[in-house]
């Protein structure tokens, strides 16, 4: 195993469903058996404010200066 990776992640997913515990309704329990669920979407929400920080740069770095 690849302890320098696996060691952060885990610690970030169970970073992810505290707070998600945190702030619904759920038990911790609850939030973990949602765990999948919530990881996936993380990544997707950092999947796109990523994308669009690239568009917008992308544009303002192809604008004309003024």
């Amino acid at each position: 195993m690849h302890w320098r990776i696996t060691i952060p992640m885990t610690l970030a997913m169970l970073a992810l469903v505290a707070s998600t515990a945190a702030a619904t309704k759920y038990t911790l329990g609850q939030a973990a058996v949602l765990a999948p669920i919530v990881i996936v979407t993380a990544g997707a929400v950092a999947f796109l404010v990523l994308l669009w920080a690239k568009v917008i740069r992308e544009s303002l770095r192809r604008r004309p200066p003024v």
